[in-house]
């Protein structure tokens, strides 16, 4: 479990004494990356569920134009983020694919095939790249994507009439790396009254302030009143981890996981 912290770094400590018991101010969360990024999740577990026959055509094609219509309304910010993408082919695939996507329903098939073989390719290489790189904000980066490129790979699939079980596995399997090499690791807590050179005594009521600093630097905390020895869990500490994280794809991948999983 996690130790109690003696000291905090100076501008950590003065940030949690100014803001204890809320969300430390950072900037706040993206809100047209979650915007698109939620219709995308949604319309892929309806793509999982009803491609490959059997399923209801009419869903099918609703899914896919809501993930035409997500990518293209984001897509100056979908293509910034493409920018900054640090391996030239994983770039080039990925610009292809958001660039031509908007126009899947009038390709010809001589235009078709190569442009789906292209994007599930694309998908596989990001996840691929995701693995190897070690740079946090060049995984971000991949991250945040990783959602869009299954998702035009995906699409494809559905148009053919395949199956698009294996992609949505591959999918997960994406987004738990990005939950674990994304995840706030420079963490702590903090006994909001009690002087630190005296110990305790059971039965004392303990006012914890937890928090966390994402690889960005944005920073969250909350307070946890306990009863010592209890202090606060694992899971008090993810709950301050998805905050520090909000502009990631570590928040990215918490919220998506859930969902796809239940696909």
């Amino acid at each position: 479990m996690h130790m109690r912290l003696k000291t905090l770094g100076a501008a950590v400590a003065a940030s949690l004494v100014l803001t204890a018991g809320a969300v430390a101010p950072a900037r706040p969360a993206q809100a047209s990356i979650v915007n698109w990024f939620e219709v995308i999740i949604t319309a892929v577990s309806t793509l999982a569920a009803n491609s490959g026959g059997g399923g209801n055509d009419a869903q099918l094609e609703a899914a896919k134009q809501q993930i035409i219509h997500a990518v293209e309304s984001s897509k100056q910010e979908i293509l910034a983020h493409i920018d900054a993408i640090a391996a030239a082919d994983v770039e080039a695939c990925t610009q292809s694919a958001v660039t031509k996507f908007a126009q899947i329903d009038s390709m010809p098939g001589s235009l078709l095939g190569p442009f789906v073989n292209g994007a599930v390719d694309c998908a596989h290489l990001s996840s691929s790249y995701f693995n190897t790189v070690q740079s946090l904000p060049a995984a971000d980066n991949i991250g945040k994507l990783m959602g869009v490129i299954y998702a035009i790979a995906m699409t494809g699939f559905a148009k053919y009439g395949l199956s698009t079980r294996s992609l949505l596995g591959n999918l997960i399997t994406g987004y738990e790396a990005v939950a674990v090499k994304m995840k706030p690791t420079r963490c702590g807590m903090q006994d909001a009254l009690q002087d630190n050179e005296v110990r305790p005594r059971p039965g004392d009521p303990m006012y914890w302030i937890v928090w966390c600093e994402a690889y960005n630097g944005d920073l969250a905390n909350t307070t946890y009143n306990t009863i010592f020895p209890a202090s606060p869990t694992e899971a008090d500490f993810d709950a301050v981890r998805l905050q520090a994280g909000r502009n990631t794809s570590y928040a990215t991948a918490v919220h998506a996981l859930p969902a796809l999983r239940a696909a």
